[in-house]
């Protein structure tokens, strides 16, 4: 997730781009935790409304909560469900992968 928005940031501005607070938050709690914050915060990310301004909604916690489901609570998966929802977000079939 963090390259691939990276990727986008550094194509757009010409630059590399790092997000060195969810570098930072990742080093920390781990992915899975970051993940589940991000996607059970009161609002959504500042990330979130940026990818979904590029038409990247698979890119965002939220999908990869959904994506990954078997990892995850069922209250995490419902809160990443109704975000993406409530934003008019209809992605692929998110099959869940195994852990």
């Amino acid at each position: 997730m963090i390259h691939a928005i990276e990727e986008v940031l550094r194509i757009e501005r010409g630059k590399t781009v790092r997000l060195t607070r969810t570098r930072q938050k990742v080093a920390k709690v781990g992915e899975i935790q970051t993940l589940i914050d991000f996607a059970t915060a009161a609002s959504p990310t500042e990330g979130f409304d940026a990818l979904l301004a590029r038409g990247l909604p698979e890119l965002t916690a939220e999908a990869l909560v959904l994506k990954h489901a078997a990892r995850f609570e069922p209250p995490v998966l419902a809160a990443a469900g109704a975000r993406l929802a409530a934003a008019g977000v209809t992605l692929p079939s998110m099959q869940s992968e195994p852990a």
